[in-house]
């Protein structure tokens, strides 16, 4: 899925990039860009507590429903003000349904997860925290961490296309799923 409100900026070709290893291995892939959906954030209802599922049926529901059923998912967002986007934000709040009432994951173990971010601060070091944090988040979920793709001197939207070691460490990721 891509975070990022740039439709084909950095983050959305990298995150193509390891959906097209991922299709060249023989996996089924989509792509979903969070900021063409229609959804909001987590009510804290706690209905999915005893449901199972998010209470809201919207954009996200399906997106969801694929993250539950999925072998593996690509996480990706720009990082802003140290933060993923709002948009990823919103996203990943929803996915509190994950969790049961006993704080434990309800996903299948085993998972595979990519995360590729973007930043505009050269130093990766910056806001490496965000992807970092992120990951803490689907360990605890089940995941495996498969990869994390980071891109510094992203202020550009197409600054990636200059930087073929990520072009290729994505699709690298992607096929290796």
């Amino acid at each position: 899925m891509v975070g990022s409100p740039r439709k084909g900026g950095n983050v959305d070709r990298l995150v193509q990039e390891v959906l097209d290893g991922a299709e060249e291995a023989g996996f089924q892939t989509e792509k979903y860009i969070l900021n063409e959906m229609n959804y909001s954030g987590c009510q804290g209802c706690n209905y999915c507590k005893s449901a199972e599922v998010c209470k809201l049926d919207d954009d996200l529901s399906g997106l969801l429903e694929d993250i539950r059923e999925a072998d593996a998912v690509v996480f990706g967002s720009p990082i802003y003000f140290y933060l993923f986007s709002g948009q990823f934000k919103l996203m990943e709040d929803r996915m509190y349904s994950f969790i049961d009432p006993q704080f434990k994951s309800r996903l299948a173990p085993g998972k595979k997860a990519v995360i590729v971010t973007s930043q505009g601060n050269p130093d990766l070091s910056a806001f490496e925290k965000a992807a970092d944090d992120f990951a803490e988040v689907l360990r605890f979920l089940g995941f495996e961490m498969a990869g994390i793709i980071r891109m510094v001197d992203g202020g550009s939207p197409d600054a990636v296309l200059e930087r073929k070691d990520l072009l290729d460490q994505a699709r690298s990721v992607g096929s290796s799923l």
